[in-house]
């Protein structure tokens, strides 16, 4: 999108590569801000707070490049959401798959989590999109494409936040499991 030239697609904004580096070096470090700030906003609000709110920043963040992407500003804007936010749900959830598991089964659980979370589904979904919305005859996307894959990491981002509102931690499970037990007569 960005660097798509707009006489000859229709939409972008025509820059080159070290723009679009910039940019994409001002989402690392806006995600590094994010990553940096997890811990202290665990500890204050929990771990279920920090991985619903990161999921609705994304989502956030990517319903506004739906709406809001014809200006260099527009779009940047809604990328350092993205990139905020990314860095809060990446950080908390890699610290939760590895406090949910025993240690020698922690460098899996990571890898794991980092493959759920786009490495491996998240860029073939956005390639298949990509792929179905090619302009016949050139090399561009049409602007659809873009709009269907921002749409989908939304969508996935809201399922994301969902799904963080029903986690319950460890220590949550532990007791709900003991309380079980007690109440069947099991020793907890």
């Amino acid at each position: 999108m960005a660097r798509a030239s707009r006489s000859a697609t229709g939409y972008g904004m025509g820059l080159g590569p070290q723009p679009i580096a910039t940019i994409s070096l001002a989402m690392v470090t806006a995600g590094f801000a994010g990553s940096t700030l997890t811990p202290r906003l665990a500890r204050r609000l929990g771990d279920r707070a920090v991985l619903a709110s990161g999921g609705g920043l994304i989502s956030l963040g990517f319903l506004g490049m739906v709406l809001f992407h014809d200006t260099l500003a527009q779009y940047v804007a809604c990328a350092l959401v993205v990139g905020l936010a990314t860095g809060l749900f990446e950080s908390i959830t890699r610290t939760l798959s590895a406090e949910v598991v025993e240690e020698p089964e922690t460098a899996l659980a990571v890898g794991l989590n980092e493959l759920a979370l786009g490495a491996a589904i998240g860029a073939a979904v956005i390639g298949a999109f990509f792929a179905a919305h090619a302009v016949r005859g050139t090399t561009h996307i049409s602007e659809s494409g873009y709009l269907w894959g921002w749409g989908a990491c939304a969508c996935a981002a809201l399922v994301g936040m969902a799904l963080a509102l029903r986690y319950r931690g460890p220590r949550e499970a532990h007791a709900t499991y003991g309380q079980q037990s007690a109440r069947s007569g099991e020793l907890a």
